[in-house]
């Protein structure tokens, strides 16, 4: 299975979303494709015995083959930077499941317009539909609509959002200082962040298995 977090802005949560991912879910791949591979440097800050298997900087041909051994039971976590490439196009294109962190600002819809577009091309290039699961990150803790934002969703060819949100709360940066998502620092694991990050996990696991 291939899971992929992508979207042609940046700073809406992607690194972040994908360390938690990283942490609850095990993959035996993770590809940092960030220009600043925020991920290497994040599990840098691991205990050697403990750090994750990060690959960056891969080649077209290097990231294909990194991405068949899906084919062989593998699950692989690909966190794309915040910019429209060809490989992560690729990513896209070969990915199980496409995640697409927004915040729930009006002018998200801009964004999330040019990343609909990508999806589009991506999809008439593969020859069948690429959709993407908008999740809301970094809004606030009590906020639960989002009528700006699910309007063009409610209207897009290629993208609906998911059930789960990712509430800003000072957690994640506690636990990212050491390279932990908040379900495993000792500090976090008990707290709401926690909680949503497996409430997320849950929600992506019931899809893998649709």
């Amino acid at each position: 299975m291939i899971i992929v977090l992508a979207h042609n802005k940046g700073g809406v949560g992607k690194t972040t979303t994908a360390l938690n991912l990283t942490e609850i879910l095990k993959p035996d791949i993770v590809i940092d494709q960030d220009a600043h591979s925020n991920l290497v440097t994040l599990n840098s800050f691991r205990e050697p015995s403990a750090q994750f298997n990060v690959l960056s900087g891969l080649s077209k041909n290097d990231l294909i083959e990194q991405l068949k051994q899906s084919e062989q039971g593998k699950l692989i976590l690909v966190d794309c930077g915040g910019f429209d490439s060809e490989l992560n196009r690729i990513a896209v294109a070969l990915s199980d499941l496409v995640i697409v962190p927004a915040n729930d600002d009006i002018t998200e819809v801009i964004g999330l317009k040019s990343f609909d577009k990508t999806l589009s091309e991506i999809s008439a290039e593969m020859g069948t539909p690429i959709n993407g699961r908008v999740l809301f990150t970094r809004v606030h803790p009590r906020r639960k609509k989002f009528d700006d934002v699910e309007s063009f969703l409610n209207n897009s060819a290629h993208l609906s959002r998911l059930n789960t949100t990712i509430p800003t709360r000072k957690d994640y940066g506690k636990a990212a200082l050491d390279g932990m998502g908040v379900f495993a620092h000792p500090k976090t694991k008990y707290s709401d962040a926690a909680r949503d990050i497996k409430a997320l996990a849950s929600e992506i696991n019931a899809l893998l298995n649709t």
